[in-house]
């Protein structure tokens, strides 16, 4: 485990975070570490597959001819452990408490998104056995239920062997080693070939900003002052990696700085250029500084644009005449583009992308003949689509080539030219209306963000464009969905390579284990012939979604793979009383300074496989022309986005205009969000397929109280800050169960960490003799560093009895989410009516009416939590497009919810949906929506009574309504509720009204 200060240990101390022992799998024996060498033969033995409890694996390995160079584990916990060279002691391990029912099998789709409960509740266990042997030698396995060999020559083709009546499964893999193993976060790698057997590795190293993992507390703290921590920050380093080894890492950056995703190349003399995207004072540019390693010397940093919005994004490449040049993303007048330059002249940049859409993922590669190829993904088509643009060697640049033209999700392309002038591009795709209309309880219109995802590879040569085989055609069952990430390199050969991200599991509410989240790993494969080869898993890959390895094809040698990996596969930690205890208050797994779960980076080599050696030449055939359809989901969304934007409302000599938005949106960072799609899809669901103007992450503690998580929402909410188009805020998710309830969090400005619960022996203190302790702590919170929060889903297990409101610090809830059912009240629209129709329990004191019963002052708002799109909608009616305007509106209650773009508009008098006034006569209700499709009903509740409904049948309504109900002087609320004839709804927020005086109109 990693140790920390005693100086951090003193600060946790003083935050009120209990430090507790390490809780991971115990350290396995540390050995000076061995350079990466191609030649080892890396072989996984996965133990005790189809256990039905959980059973020693104990094991020694014994070769007839050559060395056994180390054993590592694959899967180790507690009490798992490497005891020699060639031996261990491990077990096969619970993944879930109960094994799921006979007959409850998932259905097709619930296979493809998860997570679930349903599955093995025994997992096999594993080791990597290292070994220098010749290809016809045989492996010796003894384990505590017999032993077998295992020959080498069996393993050829890349498929896994089963032995002892198929419970051990035996692989061969890529050889890799540790590249960087620190207390700090090392992540980002890019590398650059350095012209011989090694590579240039730039990454980016992270040390924290307050502690690691923020624990829970036994009393509140008196200040929260700490909860806006300094220090820490992003650097950039450089190091050097030759005969196997990483040399000792070179400064790039100072520490302490904003940063993202660098590059390197290196140029015709040698020298090493890096670039990167850094925030300074709110603005994001690209930098660069070029080190020459013969003096060793840096240039002084550089400044490479000037655009007053993002910069970001940026890769290199080098031309047959040395010359580094650069493609990037760049945000101009709230629009994505395409741009490229040589990175000595950037003035010389050209806008490769020239389309009214956002363009995203810019892929580099230049060919032998000097052509420079830039491939990017186009929201063009209302969907994403693969686009490469090429400059001849004469700098003439071409016309877009479309690579594809599906109505299918393709993004993310890779790019690599071969030694004839072939350019390959590998994508990933994704379903057909990407991020439209999705929940669960409709189907067929729109799909989710991580439904189903698969990659392709495409070759353009010459004019003709080709099609590879499908990658994971040969790859088992369970290996042919959820890929994505494609990278590519072409080595010296002509051998095409392909690496992509692969969910490997992700369980959730039947877990044994501590998750962090969804488990992914990287896998390689190449392409021989007609077909490619078995994907193989590379070693300590595990981590999160969106992982981008660097390929390098050196000068000598085989194909290098830098890449980072957090170790949640092989850091979990079994449940017992005291970490349920943890767990269940912490919203995630909960660390400690000598926590496991830190971005680390490795490397590896792909080799072919011995039964694909000679086969390099790769068997392509036409690209299959375009037949499909897909139905439109919302044919005018333009219209009725535009119809919304440039709605104003003039009152109280204020002007006020509707921003739509949501701040639940969960990603890869939830312990829950395996199925949720990476940080990168929020952030492009909310600018595209969404067309939002704000969104807020609603991640669980913005990845379980995880600093580096929490960081990395931070930076990508000022990443993607592209004001006034869109105006991201600063959320999160803070779950507790029922009674006390889960909660949204929302600031308007960087720096504030997440909130950890009161706990006792018990638990939360949410139920202290009737009171929510840790409610009444939260709101001390919000109001010390000015954020607000909204509880959902209030009418489940994830709900509230509503003991607890502070309306300065909670002023709105969550009537009605995507993910689940409306909560307005018993026998509203969309929501349950009896425990079998709730998702999520049955808590119906948890209803909004029951809020206002209490006379809580609460506006309305909708959002998605996970899984659904398209249809929760929270509208700010916001002075300005700034996050101090968004807050302020939800602040004042000036919002309402819905789930389509309607626009509502409800006054009485100067007096906004939201506002809290006094009358002296009767109250009049001025109401305006426009919907997307008729309107077939109009209500006004009062009180709890449905005081008017009218049956316009229009789009377009507007009239004006007076109470004129007899009613002593006194307290009321009113609000006004929007039903469209195809179920969509916008639920305007409550008036209340004092009127001074009886009412003496009307009956």
């Amino acid at each position: 485990m990693r140790m920390r200060s005693k100086s951090l240990t003193a600060g946790l101390t003083l935050l009120g975070i209990v430090v507790l022992p390490a809780i991971g799998a115990r350290q396995e024996r540390k050995e000076e570490q061995r350079p990466l060498d191609p030649s080892v033969v890396a072989i996984r033995l996965m133990l005790g597959v189809g256990d039905r409890q959980t059973r020693p694996w104990n094991g020694r390995v014994q070769l007839d001819r050559g060395e056994v160079l180390g054993v590592e584990g694959w899967r180790f916990r507690q009490g798992d452990q490497v005891t020699g060279r060639d031996s261990w002691e491990a077990r096969s391990h619970l993944v879930r408490k109960t094994a799921g029912k006979k007959g409850a099998v998932p259905t097709p789709k619930a296979k493809v998104t998860g997570p679930s409960t349903v599955g093995p509740q025994v997992t096999p266990n594993g080791v990597i056995v290292s070994l220098k042997a010749p290809e016809d030698a045989t492996l010796t396995v003894t384990t505590d239920h017999g032993n077998f060999e295992v020959k080498l020559a069996d393993l050829a083709d890349g498929s896994p062997h089963r032995y002892l009546d198929g419970q051990v499964a035996a692989q061969r893999i890529p050889t890799g080693v540790p590249l960087i193993e620190s207390n700090d976060q090392e992540d980002f790698p890019a590398a650059a070939s350095d012209g011989r057997g090694g590579a240039w590795v730039v990454y980016v190293r992270h040390q924290p900003r307050g502690p690691e993992v923020s624990e829970s507390f036994r009393e509140p703290p008196k200040s929260f002052a700490n909860f806006v921590p300094e220090g820490g920050g992003d650097q950039i380093r450089l190091l050097h990696f030759a005969d196997g080894k990483p040399g000792e890492p070179i400064e790039v950056t100072g520490e302490g700085l904003d940063v993202w995703r660098p590059a390197v190349a290196v140029d015709g003399e040698g020298k090493v250029i890096v670039a990167w995207a850094e925030n300074r004072d709110g603005n994001w540019d690209l930098y660069q500084r070029r080190y020459d390693p013969a003096r060793p010397s840096w240039s002084e940093p550089k400044r490479l644009t000037t655009n007053k919005s993002t910069d970001t994004d940026v890769v290199l490449a080098t031309a047959p005449d040395g010359t580094v040049w650069m493609a990037w993303q760049s945000w101009i007048d709230g629009q994505a583009d395409i741009w490229l330059a040589p990175v000595e002249n950037p003035e010389r940049a050209v806008r490769i992308s020239e389309t009214p859409a956002n363009e995203w993922s810019p892929a580099l590669a230049i060919d032998q003949g000097g052509r420079i190829h830039v491939a990017y993904d186009s929201y063009l088509a209302g969907n994403y689509d693969i686009v490469l643009r090429t400059r001849g060697a004469d700098g003439r640049l071409g016309a877009p080539i479309a690579i594809t033209n599906s109505p299918r999700y393709e993004a993310r392309p890779s790019l690599a030219t071969d030694a004839r002038g072939r350019v390959w591009i590998a994508y990933e795709e994704r379903t057909e209306n990407w991020g439209k209309d999705a929940e669960n309880l409709i189907s067929g219109q729109g799909t989710t963000l991580y439904r189903a995802a698969a990659v392709r590879v495409r070759c353009l040569d010459g004019g003709r464009l080709l099609d590879a085989p499908d990658p994971v055609g040969q790859a088992s069952e369970a290996l042919r969905s959820l890929n994505s990430y494609p990278r590519l390199a072409v080595d010296r050969s002509g051998r095409v390579w392909l690496t992509f991200r692969h969910r490997e599991e992700a369980i959730w509410g039947n877990n044994a284990v501590m998750v962090v989240g969804g488990v992914w790993l990287e896998y390689a494969t190449s392409l021989a012939g007609e077909q490619w080869t078995i994907p193989l898993p590379l070693p300590r890959s595990d981590g999160l979604l969106d992982n981008r390895p660097a390929l390098v094809v050196p000068g000598d040698g085989p194909v290098l793979v830098f890449y980072s990996t957090d170790g949640r596969l092989r850091h979990e930690v079994e449940f017992t009383p005291e970490l349920t205890r943890r767990f269940w208050a912490h919203s995630g797994t909960p660390g400690n300074p000598q926590s496991s779960f830190n971005e680390d980076l490795q490397v590896a080599a792909l080799t072919p496989i011995p039964a694909s050696k000679g086969q390099a030449e790769p068997t392509l055939r036409p690209a299959s022309p375009v037949n499909e359809v897909a139905p439109v989901v919302h044919p005018n969304e333009a219209v009725d986005v535009q119809r919304m934007r440039a709605y104003r409302i003039q009152a109280g000599g204020k002007t006020y205009r509707l921003l739509r938005g949501e701040f639940h949106r969960h990603s890869e960072l939830s312990q829950d969000g395996g199925s949720d799609g990476s940080l990168e899809d929020m952030w492009r669901y909310a600018l595209d397929a969404g067309r939002l103007d704000w969104i807020g992450n609603g991640d669980h503690d913005n990845g379980g109280g995880k600093e580096y998580t929490w960081w990395l929402v931070q930076k990508t909410t000022d990443l993607y800050h592209i004001p006034p188009a869109f105006v991201p805020m600063f959320c999160y998710e803070r779950s507790v169960a029922y009674p006390g309830g889960h909660r949204n969090v929302m600031f308007a400005r960087r720096g504030v960490r997440t909130l950890p619960r009161l706990v006792d022996e018990k638990g939360v203190r949410d139920d202290v003799n009737g009171v929510d302790e840790d409610a009444a702590m939260l709101y001390a919170y919000l109001r010390e560093l000015g954020g607000i929060c909204a509880a959902h889903t209030t009418a489940t297990g994830m709900g509230t009895d509503w003991r607890a409101n502070d309306p300065k610090v909670e002023p709105v809830v969550e009537i009605f989410q995507g993910h689940r059912n409306s909560y307005e009240h018993l026998g509203a629209p969309r929501a349950a009516r009896s425990p079998q129709e709730a998702i999520g329990g049955w808590r119906p004191l948890g209803m909004v009416w029951n809020a206002l019963a209490l006379q809580y002052r609460l506006g309305f708002q909708s959002s998605s939590d996970h899984i659904s799109t398209h249809i929760s909608f929270a509208v700010a009616l916001a002075e300005d497009t700034t996050r101090e305007a968004i807050l302020d509106a939800f602040r004042r209650r000036h919002c309402y919810g819905a789930t389509d773009n309607i626009v509502l508009d409800v006054r009485s008098g100067e007096h906004l949906m939201g506002d809290e006034f006094e009358a002296n006569g009767p109250v009049s209700l001025r109401i305006f929506a426009h919907g997307t499709r008729p309107i077939a009903r109009v209500d006004i509740i009062k009180d709890f009574v449905y005081v008017y409904s009218g049956e316009p049948k229009t789009e377009r309504v507007a009239f004006q309504w007076t109470d004129e109900e007899k009613r002593p002087a006194g307290l009321s609320w009113y609000y006004v509720r929007v039903l469209q004839d195809d179920g969509e709804i916008a639920w305007g927020s409550p008036f209340w009204v004092r009127r001074t005086e009886a009412s003496t109109a009307g009956r």
